[in-house]
């Protein structure tokens, strides 16, 4: 899937914003994250500068994305809520919430 850069920026903020929920984070959310800067081709600067958006300004950027864009966006927020193996419920209500910000869905919370 192809995002720009201030999109890649975005949903990496809300993914770090909802995996701090529960105020803990496992080793197996980091390296979730990691593989996603990976994919999303982002740097450690990068990352340092996510740190200091705005999730609101974030938010709007994913929801204005396409269809497609989103699903895709949604499905990392699923793998990274579940990348520890449980599902925290402040975790699952960050989820749904933004789904429905974004008007998405069809993408649910289950460990598979």
């Amino acid at each position: 899937m192809e995002y720009t850069k201030e999109q890649k920026m975005a949903m990496s903020k809300v993914l770090l914003d909802i995996v701090s929920v529960d105020e803990h984070i496992d080793a197996r959310e980091t390296m979730y994250f990691e593989s996603i800067k990976q994919e999303l081709q982002l740097t450690t600067q990068d990352h340092f500068d996510i740190l200091h958006l705005n999730t609101l300004k974030c938010l709007s950027i994913i929801k204005a994305m396409t269809i497609e864009q989103k699903t895709g966006f949604a499905t990392m927020m699923r793998k990274m809520i579940i990348a520890d193996e449980y599902i925290d419920p402040n975790e699952a209500a960050s989820f749904y919430d933004i789904c429905e910000f974004i008007h998405i869905n069809g993408i649910g919370l289950t460990i598979k």
